[in-house]
């Protein structure tokens, strides 16, 4: 498989902040509005490219799973489409991060050097960045 060179397009920040701003306030929806397609969704934003291929229309936690069993995990999915993870400390605005969010560990984009953020029940929660995993690099 042929990994797509992402590249930032020049109003990635606008982009980003429309994102941010649209998913404030939208709640966590597995298909729609969890952490995988969060991330997607924030990559779709900053470079015009989709990397959730066959990830959109799951309904259930369990469908989630299945999809992700059948590609490996959640990590090697991201490093599929983005290429090999790096130190969180390397992450700028935009770039994808692993966070605790939950009780588990889920994919959340990058605010700033302090915060990262992912989908909740209510919104978008924050986390420190301090509590990343690793990350990856948006374009």
């Amino acid at each position: 498989m042929t990994r797509i060179i992402l590249v930032r397009l020049p109003d990635w920040r606008l982009r980003f902040d429309a994102l941010i701003t649209e998913r404030l306030h939208t709640p966590f929806a597995w298909g729609r509005n969890d952490c995988a397609l969060f991330a997607a969704d924030n990559v779709l934003a900053l470079t015009g490219v989709d990397p959730a291929f066959g990830l959109r229309g799951h309904a259930s936690a369990r469908q989630a799973a299945r999809t992700l069993r059948q590609r490996g995990d959640l990590a090697t999915l991201v490093d599929l489409n983005l290429g090999p993870s790096c130190t969180p400390a390397l992450a700028t605005q935009g770039d994808v991060v692993m966070v605790p969010m939950g009780g588990r560990l889920a994919l959340g984009v990058c605010l700033s050097a302090e915060y990262a953020a992912g989908p909740g029940a209510a919104g978008l929660l924050q986390t420190s960045m301090a509590n990343a995993v690793c990350a990856w690099k948006v374009g």
